[in-house]
């Protein structure tokens, strides 16, 4: 006589299973947005106070693939009287200079227009703070996205 086996709790893990890469796209994102709060702390405090509110991030599908962007962004473009300059201007020219004090190593899309190059001022000294901001980024980031995927490994198995 054949014997009848029963396995319990089948459905429930093939309801798991199906449900498994939907939950993992989830907490990836989850985990991609925990560890960039930590890394725009970490720029915040590297930036000086007047453009620390420039500090953000974007977490964004590109072709298929999610990409998060770090950094310092122009959250006022078009938003300001057009005959005001935004705050993320002030940051650029502050890190890489004006008039004569530019920095030489960095790349600019027009010349010092000669009219303005004839002007006494001087102009802004380059601080170079956007490197020294986002510097060591990858330890915290890296750490916040390991624990935000343990702290969220229970969801993936419905437990």
């Amino acid at each position: 006589m054949p014997q009848v086996v029963t396995i319990e709790g089948l459905d429930d893990c093939l309801k798991c299973m199906d449900a498994a890469p939907a939950n993992a796209v989830k907490m990836t994102k989850q985990a991609l947005r925990e560890a960039a709060k930590v890394t725009r702390q970490q720029i915040k405090m590297r930036t000086p106070k007047r453009f620390q509110r420039l500090a953000g991030f974007k977490l964004k599908k590109v072709s298929g693939q999610q990409s998060l962007w770090i950094g310092l962004f122009n959250r006022e473009a078009g938003k300001k009287d057009p005959s005001e300059v935004s705050d993320w201007f002030k940051a650029y020219w502050k890190n890489y200079g004006t008039l004569k004090h530019r920095d030489p190593s960095h790349h600019f899309k027009y010349p010092i227009r000669t009219e303005r190059a004839k002007r006494n001022w001087e102009g802004q000294p380059a601080e170079h703070f956007f490197e020294g901001s986002i510097a060591g980024w990858e330890g915290p980031f890296l750490n916040a996205f390991e624990e935000s995927l343990l702290d969220q490994q229970d969801k993936l198995y419905d437990r």
